[in-house]
Protein backbone atom coordinates (compact mmCIF):
# COMPACT_ATOMS: atom_id res chain seq x y z
CA UNK A 1 0.00 0.00 0.00
CA UNK A 2 1.20 3.58 -0.98
CA UNK A 3 1.62 6.20 1.87
CA UNK A 4 -1.35 7.96 0.46
CA UNK A 5 -3.76 4.26 1.11
CA UNK A 6 -2.62 3.76 4.07
CA UNK A 7 -3.81 5.32 7.56
CA UNK A 8 -0.99 6.58 10.10
CA UNK A 9 -0.38 4.19 12.52
CA UNK A 10 -1.22 5.78 15.71
CA UNK A 11 1.79 6.14 18.56
CA UNK A 12 2.12 5.49 22.27
CA UNK A 13 0.26 8.15 23.85
CA UNK A 14 -0.40 9.55 27.00
CA UNK A 15 -1.07 7.15 30.05
CA UNK A 16 -4.73 7.19 31.08
CA UNK A 17 -6.53 8.51 27.76
CA UNK A 18 -8.99 6.97 26.09
CA UNK A 19 -8.42 4.12 23.99
CA UNK A 20 -10.38 6.06 21.38
CA UNK A 21 -12.45 9.55 21.37
CA UNK A 22 -14.25 10.25 18.78
CA UNK A 23 -15.79 14.46 18.96
CA UNK A 24 -18.37 16.12 16.61
CA UNK A 25 -18.68 12.58 14.27
CA UNK A 26 -21.70 13.93 11.75
CA UNK A 27 -22.92 12.56 8.73
CA UNK A 28 -25.74 13.62 6.24
CA UNK A 29 -28.09 11.64 3.52
CA UNK A 30 -29.36 14.05 1.20
CA UNK A 31 -31.86 15.78 3.47
CA UNK A 32 -31.79 13.77 5.99
CA UNK A 33 -29.39 13.97 9.60
CA UNK A 34 -28.02 10.76 10.49
CA UNK A 35 -25.41 11.72 12.92
CA UNK A 36 -26.02 15.09 14.40
CA UNK A 37 -21.96 15.47 16.17
CA UNK A 38 -21.73 12.78 18.29
CA UNK A 39 -18.55 12.25 20.55
CA UNK A 40 -17.96 9.31 22.14
CA UNK A 41 -15.20 7.91 24.08
CA UNK A 42 -13.98 4.12 25.46
CA UNK A 43 -10.97 3.37 28.04
CA UNK A 44 -9.17 0.63 27.02
CA UNK A 45 -10.04 -2.40 29.43
CA UNK A 46 -13.33 -1.53 29.66
CA UNK A 47 -16.67 -2.67 27.45
CA UNK A 48 -18.94 0.17 26.02
CA UNK A 49 -22.79 -0.59 24.59
CA UNK A 50 -24.09 1.45 22.16
CA UNK A 51 -28.00 1.26 23.01
CA UNK A 52 -30.55 2.67 20.22
CA UNK A 53 -33.55 2.55 17.91
CA UNK A 54 -33.25 0.48 14.82
CA UNK A 55 -32.22 4.11 12.70
CA UNK A 56 -30.78 5.87 15.13
CA UNK A 57 -27.24 6.33 13.78
CA UNK A 58 -25.01 3.56 15.27
CA UNK A 59 -24.61 1.94 11.86
CA UNK A 60 -23.77 5.08 10.39
CA UNK A 61 -21.28 5.95 13.62
CA UNK A 62 -19.80 2.04 13.08
CA UNK A 63 -19.24 2.65 9.34
CA UNK A 64 -17.26 6.24 10.18
CA UNK A 65 -15.15 4.00 12.38
CA UNK A 66 -14.55 1.47 9.78
CA UNK A 67 -13.71 4.08 6.60
CA UNK A 68 -17.37 3.18 4.80
CA UNK A 69 -18.90 6.35 5.68
CA UNK A 70 -16.58 9.93 5.10
CA UNK A 71 -17.84 12.11 7.85
CA UNK A 72 -18.75 15.91 7.89
CA UNK A 73 -16.01 18.31 8.38
CA UNK A 74 -15.18 19.48 11.60
CA UNK A 75 -15.35 15.78 13.19
CA UNK A 76 -11.99 14.47 14.93
CA UNK A 77 -10.96 10.84 15.97
CA UNK A 78 -8.13 10.38 18.51
CA UNK A 79 -7.06 6.14 18.93
CA UNK A 80 -4.54 6.09 22.40
CA UNK A 81 -4.43 10.03 22.05
CA UNK A 82 -2.86 10.25 18.89
CA UNK A 83 -5.17 12.58 16.39
CA UNK A 84 -5.77 10.14 13.21
CA UNK A 85 -6.93 11.90 10.06
CA UNK A 86 -10.48 11.10 9.23
CA UNK A 87 -11.86 9.62 6.74
CA UNK A 88 -9.88 6.29 7.55
CA UNK A 89 -8.75 4.57 4.67
CA UNK A 90 -11.01 1.82 3.74
CA UNK A 91 -10.40 -1.16 5.12
CA UNK A 92 -7.55 -0.01 6.35
CA UNK A 93 -8.94 0.65 10.54
CA UNK A 94 -6.77 -1.98 11.73
CA UNK A 95 -3.48 0.19 11.10
CA UNK A 96 -4.85 2.40 13.64
CA UNK A 97 -6.23 -0.04 16.31
CA UNK A 98 -9.75 -0.88 15.26
CA UNK A 99 -11.07 -3.74 14.43
CA UNK A 100 -14.43 -5.19 13.72
CA UNK A 101 -16.62 -8.28 13.93
CA UNK A 102 -20.23 -7.30 12.04
CA UNK A 103 -23.42 -9.37 12.25
CA UNK A 104 -22.84 -11.54 9.37
CA UNK A 105 -18.80 -12.47 10.41
CA UNK A 106 -17.92 -11.89 7.27
CA UNK A 107 -16.07 -15.48 7.46
CA UNK A 108 -15.78 -17.75 4.16
CA UNK A 109 -18.27 -21.06 4.83
CA UNK A 110 -16.59 -23.19 2.40
CA UNK A 111 -12.81 -22.62 3.93
CA UNK A 112 -11.56 -23.82 6.70
CA UNK A 113 -11.15 -22.32 10.33
CA UNK A 114 -7.93 -21.76 10.22
CA UNK A 115 -7.92 -20.44 6.47
CA UNK A 116 -10.46 -17.73 7.41
CA UNK A 117 -8.41 -17.13 10.23
CA UNK A 118 -4.77 -16.22 8.84
CA UNK A 119 -5.50 -15.57 4.83
CA UNK A 120 -7.26 -12.66 5.10
CA UNK A 121 -4.63 -10.85 6.61
CA UNK A 122 -2.10 -12.86 4.20
CA UNK A 123 -4.12 -11.00 1.20
CA UNK A 124 -3.90 -7.75 3.03
CA UNK A 125 -0.55 -7.67 4.23
CA UNK A 126 1.69 -6.56 1.44
CA UNK A 127 5.17 -8.37 0.51
CA UNK A 128 5.63 -11.97 1.61
CA UNK A 129 1.70 -12.62 1.73
CA UNK A 130 1.78 -15.08 -0.57
CA UNK A 131 4.86 -17.05 0.49
CA UNK A 132 4.26 -20.72 0.60
CA UNK A 133 2.34 -22.21 3.41
CA UNK A 134 3.02 -24.64 6.16
CA UNK A 135 -0.53 -25.53 6.70
CA UNK A 136 0.74 -28.15 9.93
CA UNK A 137 2.70 -25.20 10.96
CA UNK A 138 -0.59 -22.86 10.76
CA UNK A 139 -2.87 -25.47 12.37
CA UNK A 140 0.11 -25.79 15.64
CA UNK A 141 -0.37 -21.70 15.35
CA UNK A 142 -3.87 -21.38 15.50
CA UNK A 143 -4.56 -24.01 18.33
CA UNK A 144 -1.65 -22.10 20.78
CA UNK A 145 -4.08 -19.08 19.79
CA UNK A 146 -7.50 -20.55 20.36
CA UNK A 147 -5.94 -21.97 23.78
CA UNK A 148 -5.27 -18.19 24.99
CA UNK A 149 -8.32 -17.22 24.91
CA UNK A 150 -10.13 -20.28 25.89
CA UNK A 151 -12.10 -21.17 22.84
CA UNK A 152 -12.24 -24.74 21.18
CA UNK A 153 -11.96 -25.05 17.98
CA UNK A 154 -10.85 -27.37 15.41
CA UNK A 155 -8.41 -25.36 12.58
CA UNK A 156 -9.18 -28.50 10.13
CA UNK A 157 -12.76 -27.95 10.59
CA UNK A 158 -15.00 -26.21 7.99
CA UNK A 159 -16.84 -22.77 9.29
CA UNK A 160 -19.72 -23.36 7.26
CA UNK A 161 -20.49 -26.72 9.20
CA UNK A 162 -19.55 -25.08 12.96
CA UNK A 163 -22.72 -23.85 14.48
CA UNK A 164 -23.44 -20.58 14.70
CA UNK A 165 -22.05 -19.74 18.25
CA UNK A 166 -18.65 -21.40 17.21
CA UNK A 167 -18.77 -19.38 13.98
CA UNK A 168 -19.23 -16.12 16.44
CA UNK A 169 -15.89 -16.94 18.37
CA UNK A 170 -13.91 -17.53 15.43
CA UNK A 171 -14.90 -13.98 14.27
CA UNK A 172 -13.95 -12.57 17.37
CA UNK A 173 -10.91 -14.55 18.14
CA UNK A 174 -9.57 -13.36 14.79
CA UNK A 175 -10.36 -9.52 15.15
CA UNK A 176 -8.59 -9.25 18.57
CA UNK A 177 -5.50 -11.27 16.84
CA UNK A 178 -5.45 -8.37 14.67
CA UNK A 179 -5.15 -5.64 17.52
CA UNK A 180 -2.55 -7.73 19.05
CA UNK A 181 -0.72 -7.57 15.76
CA UNK A 182 -1.49 -3.63 16.04
CA UNK A 183 0.26 -3.86 18.66
CA UNK A 184 3.21 -5.37 18.42
CA UNK A 185 3.78 -4.40 14.10
CA UNK A 186 3.08 -0.49 15.97
CA UNK A 187 4.32 -0.84 19.02
CA UNK A 188 1.45 0.54 20.74
CA UNK A 189 -0.74 0.08 23.45
CA UNK A 190 -4.75 0.57 22.89
CA UNK A 191 -6.43 -1.14 20.72
CA UNK A 192 -10.39 -1.05 20.17
CA UNK A 193 -12.90 -4.28 19.33
CA UNK A 194 -16.19 -3.13 17.79
CA UNK A 195 -18.84 -6.35 17.92
CA UNK A 196 -21.97 -5.02 15.91
CA UNK A 197 -25.04 -7.03 17.11
CA UNK A 198 -22.76 -10.10 18.18
CA UNK A 199 -25.51 -12.28 19.96
CA UNK A 200 -28.52 -11.58 17.35
CA UNK A 201 -28.45 -15.05 15.91
CA UNK A 202 -26.72 -16.87 18.80
CA UNK A 203 -29.45 -19.26 21.01
CA UNK A 204 -29.88 -18.35 25.04
CA UNK A 205 -28.08 -20.58 26.32
CA UNK A 206 -24.49 -20.33 24.29
CA UNK A 207 -24.41 -16.47 24.44
CA UNK A 208 -22.17 -17.29 27.94
CA UNK A 209 -19.51 -18.67 25.95
CA UNK A 210 -19.46 -15.27 24.10
CA UNK A 211 -19.24 -13.57 27.30
CA UNK A 212 -16.21 -14.91 28.21
CA UNK A 213 -14.50 -14.42 25.29
CA UNK A 214 -14.85 -10.57 25.60
CA UNK A 215 -13.87 -10.49 29.04
CA UNK A 216 -10.39 -12.24 28.01
CA UNK A 217 -10.24 -9.87 25.38
CA UNK A 218 -10.91 -6.87 27.54
CA UNK A 219 -8.13 -8.38 30.07
CA UNK A 220 -5.37 -7.76 27.51
CA UNK A 221 -6.41 -4.37 27.82
CA UNK A 222 -8.32 -4.03 24.62
CA UNK A 223 -11.55 -1.72 24.67
CA UNK A 224 -14.92 -3.30 23.52
CA UNK A 225 -17.74 -0.96 21.81
CA UNK A 226 -21.08 -3.65 21.80
CA UNK A 227 -23.38 -2.59 19.55
CA UNK A 228 -26.68 -4.29 20.45
CA UNK A 229 -30.39 -4.39 20.99
CA UNK A 230 -29.99 -7.52 23.53
CA UNK A 231 -30.42 -5.58 26.94
CA UNK A 232 -30.05 -9.69 28.66
CA UNK A 233 -26.45 -9.22 26.66
CA UNK A 234 -25.94 -5.14 27.88
CA UNK A 235 -26.51 -5.80 31.71
CA UNK A 236 -23.97 -9.18 31.41
CA UNK A 237 -20.85 -7.73 29.71
CA UNK A 238 -21.25 -3.55 29.60
CA UNK A 239 -19.57 -1.43 31.77
CA UNK A 240 -20.95 1.95 30.53
CA UNK A 241 -23.70 2.25 27.63
CA UNK A 242 -23.75 5.54 25.29
CA UNK A 243 -27.54 5.93 23.94
CA UNK A 244 -28.26 7.26 20.66
CA UNK A 245 -31.37 8.53 19.81
CA UNK A 246 -32.63 10.45 16.41
CA UNK A 247 -28.48 10.98 15.47
CA UNK A 248 -28.27 12.77 18.71
CA UNK A 249 -26.08 11.43 21.61
CA UNK A 250 -29.15 10.97 24.34
CA UNK A 251 -27.33 9.38 26.99
CA UNK A 252 -23.79 8.29 28.60
CA UNK A 253 -24.72 6.16 31.57
CA UNK A 254 -23.51 3.62 34.22
CA UNK A 255 -25.12 0.32 33.67
CA UNK A 256 -25.01 -1.38 36.57
CA UNK A 257 -26.93 2.01 38.01
CA UNK A 258 -29.29 2.39 35.59
CA UNK A 259 -33.14 0.42 35.74
CA UNK A 260 -34.20 -0.81 32.33
CA UNK A 261 -36.89 1.70 32.07
CA UNK A 262 -34.92 4.63 31.97
CA UNK A 263 -32.44 2.99 29.23
CA UNK A 264 -35.90 2.36 27.47
CA UNK A 265 -36.64 6.03 27.47
CA UNK A 266 -33.61 7.13 26.97
CA UNK A 267 -33.82 5.22 23.60
CA UNK A 268 -37.32 5.73 22.88
CA UNK A 269 -37.66 8.98 24.27
CA UNK A 270 -40.75 7.74 25.54
CA UNK A 271 -41.31 7.25 29.14
CA UNK A 272 -42.96 3.50 29.13
CA UNK A 273 -45.13 2.14 32.11
CA UNK A 274 -42.91 1.02 34.12
CA UNK A 275 -44.96 -2.42 35.50
CA UNK A 276 -44.23 -3.49 31.98
CA UNK A 277 -40.55 -2.85 32.11
CA UNK A 278 -40.59 -4.72 35.42
CA UNK A 279 -42.69 -7.18 34.23
CA UNK A 280 -40.59 -8.45 31.72
CA UNK A 281 -37.44 -8.62 33.67
CA UNK A 282 -38.86 -10.35 36.71
CA UNK A 283 -41.77 -12.65 36.88
CA UNK A 284 -43.59 -11.14 33.39
CA UNK A 285 -46.45 -13.03 31.83
CA UNK A 286 -49.55 -11.84 29.62
CA UNK A 287 -51.57 -9.96 31.27
CA UNK A 288 -54.36 -11.85 32.32
CA UNK A 289 -55.57 -15.54 31.98
CA UNK A 290 -56.94 -16.66 28.67
CA UNK A 291 -60.02 -18.80 29.04
CA UNK A 292 -59.31 -22.31 27.93
CA UNK A 293 -63.14 -23.00 27.28
CA UNK A 294 -62.71 -20.50 24.58
CA UNK A 295 -62.95 -21.85 20.80
CA UNK A 296 -59.97 -23.88 19.90
CA UNK A 297 -58.78 -21.80 17.07
CA UNK A 298 -55.51 -24.68 16.12
CA UNK A 299 -55.85 -28.17 17.43
CA UNK A 300 -52.42 -30.37 16.58
CA UNK A 301 -51.90 -34.23 16.81
CA UNK A 302 -48.85 -36.13 16.40
CA UNK A 303 -47.14 -33.23 14.00
CA UNK A 304 -44.08 -34.37 12.76
CA UNK A 305 -41.74 -32.72 9.90
CA UNK A 306 -38.49 -31.90 10.02
CA UNK A 307 -37.30 -32.12 13.42
CA UNK A 308 -40.60 -32.17 14.87
CA UNK A 309 -41.00 -36.01 15.64
CA UNK A 310 -44.60 -35.74 17.07
CA UNK A 311 -46.55 -33.25 18.78
CA UNK A 312 -49.87 -32.42 19.89
CA UNK A 313 -51.42 -29.22 21.83
CA UNK A 314 -54.52 -27.12 21.32
CA UNK A 315 -54.09 -23.24 20.82
CA UNK A 316 -56.95 -21.03 21.86
CA UNK A 317 -58.80 -18.06 20.45
CA UNK A 318 -57.52 -15.17 22.33
CA UNK A 319 -54.20 -16.94 23.17
CA UNK A 320 -50.85 -16.45 23.59
CA UNK A 321 -48.86 -19.92 23.34
CA UNK A 322 -45.15 -19.87 23.92
CA UNK A 323 -43.03 -22.46 22.61
CA UNK A 324 -39.78 -23.00 24.47
CA UNK A 325 -36.51 -25.09 23.28
CA UNK A 326 -32.86 -25.40 22.98
CA UNK A 327 -31.54 -24.79 19.31
CA UNK A 328 -32.32 -27.92 17.63
CA UNK A 329 -35.64 -29.12 20.00
CA UNK A 330 -37.32 -28.69 16.70
CA UNK A 331 -39.16 -26.22 17.96
CA UNK A 332 -37.77 -23.77 15.93
CA UNK A 333 -39.38 -26.49 12.90
CA UNK A 334 -42.84 -26.16 14.11
CA UNK A 335 -44.37 -22.85 12.61
CA UNK A 336 -43.19 -24.21 9.26
CA UNK A 337 -44.71 -27.60 9.66
CA UNK A 338 -48.05 -25.65 11.16
CA UNK A 339 -47.94 -23.79 7.99
CA UNK A 340 -47.59 -26.49 5.41
CA UNK A 341 -43.96 -25.34 4.46
CA UNK A 342 -42.41 -28.84 5.32
CA UNK A 343 -41.99 -31.43 2.95
CA UNK A 344 -42.16 -34.44 4.74
CA UNK A 345 -44.99 -33.09 7.63
CA UNK A 346 -47.27 -35.20 8.76
CA UNK A 347 -50.24 -35.60 11.53
CA UNK A 348 -53.31 -34.17 12.38
CA UNK A 349 -54.20 -30.32 11.94
CA UNK A 350 -57.74 -28.91 12.68
CA UNK A 351 -58.95 -25.75 12.41
CA UNK A 352 -62.50 -24.19 12.44
CA UNK A 353 -62.41 -24.10 8.84
CA UNK A 354 -60.60 -27.11 8.16
CA UNK A 355 -59.62 -30.36 9.22
CA UNK A 356 -57.09 -32.45 7.68
CA UNK A 357 -53.34 -33.73 7.41
CA UNK A 358 -50.48 -31.67 7.44
CA UNK A 359 -49.03 -33.63 4.60
CA UNK A 360 -52.18 -31.79 2.01
CA UNK A 361 -51.65 -28.32 3.80
CA UNK A 362 -49.54 -26.07 1.34
CA UNK A 363 -48.81 -22.70 2.75
CA UNK A 364 -51.13 -20.46 0.19
CA UNK A 365 -53.82 -22.89 1.24
CA UNK A 366 -53.05 -22.00 5.08
CA UNK A 367 -53.17 -18.34 4.37
CA UNK A 368 -56.68 -18.57 2.68
CA UNK A 369 -57.70 -20.76 6.10
CA UNK A 370 -56.65 -17.48 8.25
CA UNK A 371 -53.21 -19.01 9.13
CA UNK A 372 -49.97 -16.75 8.59
CA UNK A 373 -46.40 -17.04 9.57
CA UNK A 374 -43.40 -14.76 10.25
CA UNK A 375 -40.15 -16.04 9.80
CA UNK A 376 -37.34 -15.78 11.89
CA UNK A 377 -35.00 -15.07 8.62
CA UNK A 378 -36.38 -11.53 7.68
CA UNK A 379 -33.94 -11.44 4.70
CA UNK A 380 -34.40 -14.51 3.20
CA UNK A 381 -38.01 -14.82 3.64
CA UNK A 382 -39.87 -12.35 5.22
CA UNK A 383 -39.17 -9.02 2.72
CA UNK A 384 -37.46 -8.57 -0.75
CA UNK A 385 -35.17 -5.60 0.14
CA UNK A 386 -34.68 -4.14 -3.67
CA UNK A 387 -38.52 -3.55 -3.61
CA UNK A 388 -41.06 -0.62 -2.59
CA UNK A 389 -41.99 -0.75 1.00
CA UNK A 390 -45.41 -0.51 -0.39
CA UNK A 391 -44.91 -3.57 -1.95
CA UNK A 392 -43.77 -5.87 0.52
CA UNK A 393 -46.27 -4.30 3.30
CA UNK A 394 -49.48 -5.04 0.34
CA UNK A 395 -48.02 -8.27 -1.20
CA UNK A 396 -51.22 -10.55 -0.29
CA UNK A 397 -53.83 -8.05 -0.95
CA UNK A 398 -52.69 -6.85 -4.75
CA UNK A 399 -56.32 -7.03 -5.82
CA UNK A 400 -57.38 -5.29 -4.19
CA UNK A 401 -55.39 -2.28 -6.15
CA UNK A 402 -56.02 -3.82 -9.35
CA UNK A 403 -58.27 -1.81 -11.80
CA UNK A 404 -58.53 -3.09 -15.80
CA UNK A 405 -55.55 -5.33 -15.22
CA UNK A 406 -53.34 -2.94 -13.82
CA UNK A 407 -51.83 -2.14 -10.44
CA UNK A 408 -52.58 0.94 -9.52
CA UNK A 409 -49.31 2.39 -7.96
CA UNK A 410 -50.35 5.42 -6.33
CA UNK A 411 -53.55 3.92 -4.27
CA UNK A 412 -50.83 1.44 -3.15
CA UNK A 413 -48.31 3.37 -1.87
CA UNK A 414 -50.99 5.85 -0.78
CA UNK A 415 -52.61 2.69 1.79
CA UNK A 416 -48.88 1.97 2.74
CA UNK A 417 -48.38 5.32 3.69
CA UNK A 418 -51.74 5.11 5.80
CA UNK A 419 -50.39 1.76 7.34
CA UNK A 420 -47.16 3.14 7.95
CA UNK A 421 -48.67 5.70 10.36
CA UNK A 422 -50.47 2.58 11.95
CA UNK A 423 -47.62 0.00 12.40
CA UNK A 424 -45.08 3.29 13.23
CA UNK A 425 -43.24 2.51 10.39
CA UNK A 426 -40.20 4.95 9.88
CA UNK A 427 -39.82 6.92 6.96
CA UNK A 428 -43.17 7.35 6.43
CA UNK A 429 -42.62 7.08 2.47
CA UNK A 430 -43.62 3.38 1.38
CA UNK A 431 -42.32 4.31 -1.81
CA UNK A 432 -38.86 3.95 -0.63
CA UNK A 433 -36.90 -0.04 -0.95
CA UNK A 434 -36.92 -1.69 2.21
CA UNK A 435 -33.38 -1.90 2.02
CA UNK A 436 -33.21 2.05 3.07
CA UNK A 437 -35.22 0.69 6.19
CA UNK A 438 -33.64 -0.35 9.82
CA UNK A 439 -33.91 -4.10 10.96
CA UNK A 440 -36.88 -3.36 13.47
CA UNK A 441 -38.83 -1.35 10.65
CA UNK A 442 -38.40 -3.39 8.02
CA UNK A 443 -39.68 -6.09 10.83
CA UNK A 444 -42.76 -3.90 11.40
CA UNK A 445 -43.18 -4.03 7.86
CA UNK A 446 -43.14 -7.74 7.81
CA UNK A 447 -45.74 -7.92 10.42
CA UNK A 448 -48.30 -5.39 8.67
CA UNK A 449 -48.24 -7.65 5.76
CA UNK A 450 -49.39 -10.56 7.92
CA UNK A 451 -51.58 -8.47 10.01
CA UNK A 452 -53.41 -7.02 7.27
CA UNK A 453 -54.79 -10.70 6.23
CA UNK A 454 -56.62 -10.29 9.62
CA UNK A 455 -55.31 -13.68 10.69
CA UNK A 456 -56.86 -15.95 12.76
CA UNK A 457 -54.20 -17.81 13.90
CA UNK A 458 -50.04 -16.33 13.60
CA UNK A 459 -47.43 -17.95 13.87
CA UNK A 460 -44.47 -16.32 15.30
CA UNK A 461 -41.14 -17.58 15.14
CA UNK A 462 -38.36 -14.95 16.86
CA UNK A 463 -40.16 -12.15 15.81
CA UNK A 464 -38.09 -9.51 17.24
CA UNK A 465 -34.61 -10.72 16.27
CA UNK A 466 -32.31 -8.14 15.76
CA UNK A 467 -34.86 -5.18 16.61
CA UNK A 468 -34.30 -2.65 19.07
CA UNK A 469 -35.49 -2.53 22.63
CA UNK A 470 -38.35 0.11 22.01
CA UNK A 471 -39.50 -1.52 18.94
CA UNK A 472 -39.56 -4.83 20.97
CA UNK A 473 -42.10 -3.22 23.03
CA UNK A 474 -43.93 -2.49 20.70
CA UNK A 475 -44.57 -5.74 18.97
CA UNK A 476 -45.24 -6.90 22.81
CA UNK A 477 -48.27 -4.32 22.92
CA UNK A 478 -49.21 -5.26 19.11
CA UNK A 479 -49.87 -8.70 19.29
CA UNK A 480 -51.29 -8.22 23.16
CA UNK A 481 -53.71 -6.00 21.53
CA UNK A 482 -54.29 -8.93 18.33
CA UNK A 483 -54.87 -11.63 20.76
CA UNK A 484 -57.17 -9.57 22.43
CA UNK A 485 -59.55 -9.25 19.96
CA UNK A 486 -59.49 -13.07 19.46
CA UNK A 487 -56.17 -13.73 17.21
CA UNK A 488 -54.52 -16.90 18.86
CA UNK A 489 -50.42 -16.73 18.56
CA UNK A 490 -47.91 -19.08 18.63
CA UNK A 491 -44.55 -17.66 19.80
CA UNK A 492 -41.58 -19.78 19.55
CA UNK A 493 -38.56 -18.13 20.57
CA UNK A 494 -35.19 -18.83 22.32
CA UNK A 495 -35.43 -15.99 24.09
CA UNK A 496 -36.95 -16.77 27.18
CA UNK A 497 -37.11 -13.53 29.06
CA UNK A 498 -39.37 -12.59 26.01
CA UNK A 499 -41.72 -15.37 26.43
CA UNK A 500 -42.11 -14.87 29.97
CA UNK A 501 -43.26 -11.73 28.68
CA UNK A 502 -45.74 -11.88 26.76
CA UNK A 503 -47.14 -15.76 27.11
CA UNK A 504 -50.23 -17.14 28.76
CA UNK A 505 -49.06 -20.46 28.69
CA UNK A 506 -45.57 -21.54 27.84
CA UNK A 507 -45.04 -25.42 26.52
CA UNK A 508 -41.66 -26.84 26.85
CA UNK A 509 -40.16 -29.01 23.48
CA UNK A 510 -36.96 -31.32 23.61
CA UNK A 511 -36.09 -34.04 20.88
CA UNK A 512 -38.91 -32.64 18.78
CA UNK A 513 -41.74 -33.36 21.39
CA UNK A 514 -43.66 -31.22 23.76
CA UNK A 515 -42.09 -32.63 26.92
CA UNK A 516 -44.02 -30.52 29.20
CA UNK A 517 -45.86 -26.99 30.13
CA UNK A 518 -45.15 -23.96 32.50
CA UNK A 519 -47.83 -22.13 34.33
CA UNK A 520 -47.54 -18.55 35.47
CA UNK A 521 -45.81 -16.75 37.45
CA UNK A 522 -42.68 -17.05 35.01
CA UNK A 523 -39.34 -16.08 34.96
CA UNK A 524 -35.97 -16.37 32.96
CA UNK A 525 -34.35 -18.79 35.19
CA UNK A 526 -37.26 -20.82 36.13
CA UNK A 527 -37.81 -21.74 31.89
CA UNK A 528 -34.55 -22.02 31.43
CA UNK A 529 -34.43 -24.58 34.17
CA UNK A 530 -37.37 -26.25 33.12
CA UNK A 531 -36.29 -26.39 29.61
CA UNK A 532 -33.15 -27.77 30.41
CA UNK A 533 -34.31 -30.36 32.58
CA UNK A 534 -36.66 -31.37 29.59
CA UNK A 535 -34.15 -31.68 27.45
CA UNK A 536 -31.84 -33.77 29.71
CA UNK A 537 -35.01 -36.18 30.69
CA UNK A 538 -35.41 -36.67 26.93
CA UNK A 539 -31.58 -37.39 26.58
CA UNK A 540 -32.23 -39.93 28.80
CA UNK A 541 -35.00 -41.56 27.20
CA UNK A 542 -33.69 -42.32 24.25
CA UNK A 543 -30.59 -44.23 25.10
CA UNK A 544 -32.84 -45.92 27.74
CA UNK A 545 -35.02 -46.56 23.79
CA UNK A 546 -32.13 -47.20 21.98
CA UNK A 547 -30.53 -49.99 24.37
Amino acid sequence: MSGTDQAAPATSGSPGVPALRASKLAKSFGGVRALKGVDLAINAGEVVALLGENGSGKSTLVKILSGYHVPEPGGSLQMNGIDVPLPVPLGQARTVGLSFVYQDLGLASELTVVENLFVGHRLTSGAGSFARISWGAERERAYEIFDSYGVQLDPSAQVGRLRPTAQALLAIVRAAEELREYRREYEQGGGVLVLDEPTVFLPEHEKVFLFDLVRRVVADGFAVLFVSHDMTAVREIANRAVVLRDGDKAGDVPVAGTSDADLIELVSGHRLDRSTIEQATTYGSAEGAVDTSSEVALAVKDARGGRVRGVSFDLHAGEILGIAGLLGSGSEDLPYVLFGDTADASGELTLPDWSGDLSDLSPSQAIKLGVSLVPADRKQQGAVADLPVALNMLSLSLKDFMRGGFLRIDKLIGTANQRAETYDVRPRDASVNMAALSGGNQQKVVLARWLEQGPKVLLLHEPTQGVDVATRHQIYELMRARAAHGAAILWVSTDFDELATVSHRILLCAHGHIAGSIAPPYSRDRITSEVYSATARGAAREVTTAS
